[in-house]
């Protein structure tokens, strides 16, 4: 063997072996494959303690900030911004790591990286695959991320509220408070954290979005708030708060200008508002507050860029009504007959309509206080007194639980709380995939595109579609880049419909950002009947002043935030790649020209983007996905369709508990819960509404002609009784 050989090889055995058997870790040179940095298990020790320093040093910061008590104020739009985006415990407390890991990054390429002429993309790239092992953190990360015992013990008859140990082989997969997936490597100015300088984004909101109606002629805005209800259920983003307190962070003072350098937190991000913008130049306002969102350990315990929390389980499986932890679900219930908590109004009265309990006093879950202070409801996503149609959406949901769960005691008084909550929330869960898969996503993509791209349920039978090697996580791009485009399709109004489907009165969204009491309790019904008749706004580059200008606008509603320049920051932020690249992983054409751009664009949207980006490689994700041309019987266009695609294709398949796999339910349990359809539950569980169509995502042509009564049977019911358990069924 020549001494050539003999090297290639030795090289190629001390590169593979693992970094655990040689207690270092190898980092290739960017286009020279024969040269090497070499990681002494010391080399990464030291840099992980300079981030460990880097982090107290932040600390120290922060008690000043404390002191001078910079932070949210109460009822604020910035207060609105956080309740929307809340670290809990559990997730702030993991933060902290990931935040040393970063620093420890910057330590590696800095010291390592730049000074041999690695760029930092391709260092990044390369730190990505530089573990933990050994470290004073690969302990931990290695215990959380591959503890092979995490599920012995554990009742996995049910789901866990976490998520944990629904992959048995990866018991992390899916659980709460773990990073996002990318589908591309993320796009940061230095590789590994900040924010790339592309064009303002309030600056792109103004220019790009127009304040106009733009109703889908045959949807309702059921379409709109049963995407912000499951994406609620399967993405939870949060904003960093103060390492040491968990207090908030404000990057803008109350005069409407950045902070000084003295009051800066090193999270904030915050929008510029340029000096000649219209709304908020007469109001003096030069900033608008961003903190930056709450990193992540990386899941494969590596150091690399900075990946982002969710603090909602991955799976689609009912956590916004449940809760996304055992200690959260637990006190969202009654603990008798297998019920949730509910609240019924002031003199308690049992046979009135139950709402959700109310949040504690003091919680600040809702934007009220002295004149305007109001009822606030819990669930099992803090989110849920956002807007009222989605309060109404979770309510009714709360209801169905309590309403499968009281029939199930009925029938089956042996059984205790636990298995009659268990069973229930099952039956629930599955019924939210079931819509989601059967009528929301056919709606949305298309029905033709669900059924060739392995989106469609089977009509009868178990599916086999469960894979263990596929990874249930969300993915970055479509929590951050994607599910955004929902905000397109909300109405300056909310309009309230009588019984004769009669609009009767109006409220502007504006004056009812996280304030749902004024509604709830007196128009539940009139908001379930505007779920199912009031136009949505199509998917585009059109949205209401009351989203751009007025967003958590509180108490007096001369200002409030631009959900389209907080969405394109949180993208930045999140380090999301450009339009472009995505439409490359999608497979779609390549633009190498303005006339490509124009053929894949709305009319008249080519010459107003390239205004306010340099070049078309420039333009974030979720421009270029509104601005295209929506693709035949769907309401987005194909880059969109794809990402959404990935995303539920994943979420299925990944799914030990998907609800038609063998042994989730029997054939003929499984046969009723697809029977199930969002008009049943709106019929079981509202008031006094006693007529529905059979797809409320679809307008009725005609009040007198498609509305059914609820107790028809093309509405049809689920029958319970087929979970009636004798001594003989329950050994089968």
């Amino acid at each position: 063997m020549s001494s050539l050989i003999s090297i290639q090889l030795l090289i190629c055995i001390v590169v593979f072996l693992p970094s655990s058997y040689r207690g270092e870790t190898q980092l290739n040179k960017e286009d020279s494959s024969n040269q090497f940095l070499h990681f002494k298990t010391q080399d990464l020790e030291n840099a992980i303690q300079y981030g460990t320093q880097q982090i107290d040093m932040l600390s120290r910061h922060e008690d000043s900030l404390s002191y001078a008590d910079v932070h949210v104020k109460i009822g604020s739009p910035s207060h609105g911004q956080l309740i929307d985006s809340k670290p809990s415990i559990v997730g702030h407390l993991a933060s902290r790591n990931a935040e040393i890991v970063i620093k420890a990054s910057h330590y590696i390429m800095n010291k390592y990286c730049l000074s041999i002429g690695i760029s930092q993309m391709q260092c990044a790239k390369d730190l990505a695959k530089v573990k933990l092992d050994n470290t004073s953190l690969g302990e931990m990360c290695l215990s959380k991320y591959f503890n092979e015992t995490a599920c012995i013990g554990k009742n996995l008859k049910y789901r866990s509220a976490d998520g944990s140990c629904n992959n048995l082989k990866r018991s992390f997969w899916g659980m709460a408070n773990t990073a996002y997936k990318r589908l591309l490597f993320p796009a940061y100015k230095d590789g590994l954290s900040s924010i790339k300088e592309l064009p303002n984004s309030r600056e792109l909101s103004t220019g790009l979005v127009n304040d106009e109606s733009s109703p889908d002629s045959v949807k309702t805005i059921a379409m709109a708030y049963w995407t912000i209800f499951i994406g609620h259920d399967l993405s939870h983003t949060a904003v960093s708060s103060m390492l040491k307190t968990n207090k908030s962070v404000d990057c803008c003072n109350e005069n409407g200008m950045k902070q000084s350098p003295r009051y800066t937190h090193s999270s904030c991000a915050p929008i510029a508002i340029p000096k000649d913008d219209k709304f908020f130049s007469p109001l003096r306002r030069t900033c608008m507050n961003y903190v930056r969102s709450m990193p992540a350990m990386r899941t494969d315990c590596t150091f690399g860029p900075r990946e982002q929390l969710n603090q909602a389980t991955h799976y689609l499986d009912g956590s916004m009504i449940y809760g996304s932890s055992e200690e959260q679900t637990w006190s969202l219930r009654s603990k008798s007959r297998g019920q949730m908590l509910t609240h019924t109004g002031g003199d308690g009265d049992p046979l009135r309509p139950q709402y959700m309990p109310q949040a504690a006093s003091g919680s600040n879950a809702c934007q009220s206080g002295g004149d305007h202070a109001g009822t606030c409801y819990t669930a099992g996503d803090v989110r849920a007194n956002a807007q009222p149609h989605l309060t109404a959406m979770h309510t009714l949901w709360m209801r169905e639980h309590n309403r499968v769960a009281g029939l199930l005691a009925v029938i089956n008084p042996h059984w205790d709380d636990e298995r009659t909550f268990q069973e229930a929330r099952k039956i629930v869960t599955a019924s939210i995939q079931h819509i989601t898969y059967g009528e929301w996503l056919p709606a949305l993509l298309g029905k033709k595109y669900a059924k060739r791209n392995g989106l469609e349920l089977l009509p009868k039978g178990y599916s086999d579609a469960y894979d263990e090697n596929a990874d249930p996580t969300v993915s970055n791009s479509f929590a951050t880049a994607i599910l955004p485009f929902v905000n397109s399709m909300f109405n300056e109004t909310l309009s309230l419909y009588l019984e004769n489907r009669a609009t009767n009165k109006s409220f502007s969204l504006k004056e009812h950002f996280n304030r749902p009491s004024d509604l709830q309790m007196n128009y539940m019904d009139h908001l379930v009947r505007g779920l199912s008749m009031q136009n949505t706004q199509k998917v585009d580059m059109l949205f209401t002043q009351t989203i751009t200008n007025y967003l958590y606008s509180y108490p007096d509603n001369i200002f409030g935030m631009d959900i389209v320049s907080l969405d394109i920051q949180r993208s930045r932020d999140h380090g999301i790649p450009s339009y472009t690249q995505f439409r490359k992983y999608c497979g779609l054409k390549d633009i190498k020209n303005v006339q490509d751009l124009t053929q894949i664009m709305a009319k008249g949207s080519t010459n107003r983007l390239l205004r306010q980006y340099k070049t078309w490689d420039d333009i974030d994700l979720l421009i270029g996905a509104l601005f295209e041309k929506h693709e035949e019987d769907a309401m987005v266009g194909p880059t969109m369709r794809c990402i959404i695609r990935e995303q539920f294709i994943r979420t299925r398949i990944a799914d030990r508990y998907f609800y038609d796999l063998p042994r989730v339910f029997k054939k003929h349990q499984l046969a009723e819960i697809r029977k199930v359809t969002l008009a049943r539950v709106f019929c079981d569980n509202s008031d006094n509404v006693t007529k529905m169509q059979q797809r409320v995502f679809f307008k009725p042509v005609s009040a007198e002609d498609d509305l059914l009564p609820c107790d028809s049977l093309l509405i049809p019911k689920i029958n319970l009784k087929h979970w009636l358990e004798t001594d003989d069924t329950s050994r089968k």
